[in-house]
């Protein structure tokens, strides 16, 4: 795995992280079980999540993951910060003339092969300018349409009332690769005067752990090291964590079941850890 980048303004921080082509892998396998997914929903009219439909949900991952390769190839990102990515994405799908989901499935894997094939041309995991131009590594960008993949995956199959398995190892990939960009979505405003270091770890791969230092309302991600004070432990089902990462779980069910327990000197921390962040 790779342990640190270099960019032009001067060398990143060693963090836990993903390999592009684990990454990259991973993206084409979400994409095709997403692909099948779509296939088989009997009304793409349904609501899935929010005021998006199920037709929604497959004209924004099919329309992303055409801007993503776009952003791979050295296209500009329109969004000129993080919060314009909300209205990006209704943009986004406006602009998606599908509604059969056969046809739309298609799409996506129309898309997300174009973004691998982009990829591929890099050498290596470089950074490459996201949205508001921030400089992300091409496995963090992979693993970002992985993750969108899995989590509307899931919103499409509660709303046809369809199984939606997802092995652990892509979970895991998600939470390693998208690390870079999670500090991005904290709300500083929620995270003043609330210092608090965080070690998570997802359950199953040992290198698949990171600590969440929060102080005076920015994140900062850090690998683990002995003799650093933490304030909460949390151990995490890889699933599970990126359910309530992405906002589509609250901590207290998984928690009650098992798939994420806390320890440490505040463990009650993690049942707010949450409310720091934007939702993706």
């Amino acid at each position: 795995m790779n342990s640190s980048h270099v960019r032009a303004a001067g060398e990143r921080p060693a963090l836990p992280s993903v390999d592009v082509t684990r990454a990259a892998d991973t993206a084409r396998a979400v994409a095709g079980r997403f692909a099948a997914l779509l296939r088989a929903v009997p009304d793409p009219g349904v609501t899935a999540v929010g005021h998006w439909t199920v037709r929604d949900v497959a004209a924004h991952v099919a329309g992303g993951a055409e801007l993503y390769a776009g952003i791979v190839r050295g296209t500009p990102s329109p969004a000129p910060t993080i919060d314009a990515i909300t209205a990006l994405n209704e943009q986004i799908i406006g602009t998606v003339g599908e509604s059969d989901p056969q046809a739309l499935a298609d799409r996506v894997e129309a898309a997300v092969a174009d973004l691998l094939a982009a990829a591929a041309h890099h050498h290596g995991d470089p950074d490459l300018p996201w949205h508001a131009g921030l400089p992300l590594p091409l496995s963090t960008l992979l693993a970002v349409a992985c993750g969108e993949y899995l989590v509307h995956g899931h919103d499409i199959a509660r709303a046809a009332r369809a199984p939606w398995p997802v092995p652990s190892s892509w979970a895991r990939t998600v939470f390693l690769g998208v690390l870079p960009v999670v500090p991005h979505y904290l709300l500083a405003e929620r995270a003043q005067g609330r210092p608090a270091r965080f070690d998570i770890r997802m359950r199953g791969e040992r290198g698949a752990r990171a600590v969440f230092a929060v102080a005076d309302g920015t994140l900062v991600i850090e690998s683990p090291a002995p003799g650093r004070h933490v304030d909460c432990h949390l151990s995490a089902d890889p699933w599970a964590f990126l359910l309530v990462l992405y906002g589509r779980s609250g901590p207290l069910t998984p928690a009650l079941a098992g798939r994420i327990l806390a320890w440490g000197r505040r463990p009650w921390l993690a049942l707010a850890l949450p409310s720091l962040f934007r939702k993706p």
